[in-house]
């Protein structure tokens, strides 16, 4: 009789969990495109509402809007400095942004500027 694998607990532990068994053999999912499935305005809308009004309801609010308006990542909206907050215009300027995020979003730049108004 083979060896049998076990994990930490002593339960069986499929071979598929062993490192190179599925060397040599190509994903099942190879050459696939998968069409981005981004929310609906209705389903941004509805969580935005849910957040509420206290000082994190309005952050969590700022910071929705530009993933959402903007189209930026996760770690380019985090990474801008208070600096770049405009609150008399009501303006952000985006100073490093990934040329992808621009194309994502739909976004185009207009008069030469890279602030976001909103």
């Amino acid at each position: 009789m083979g060896s049998v694998l076990l994990d930490a607990a002593g339960h069986r532990r499929s071979p598929a969990t062993m490192p190179g068994y599925h060397r040599g053999r190509p994903p099942r999912n190879k050459g696939e495109q998968y069409p981005a499935d981004p929310p609906r305005v209705e389903e941004i809308v509805a969580v935005m509402r849910k957040i509420g009004d206290r000082a994190d309801g309005h952050r969590l609010r700022a910071l929705i809007v530009l993933l959402w308006r903007a189209g930026l990542r996760i770690s380019e909206t985090l990474a801008l400095p208070e600096s770049d907050l405009d609150r008399s215009r009501g303006a952000v300027l985006v100073r490093r942004v990934r040329a992808a995020s621009v194309a994502r979003s739909g976004w185009i730049a207009g008069r030469g500027n890279g602030s976001i108004r909103g």
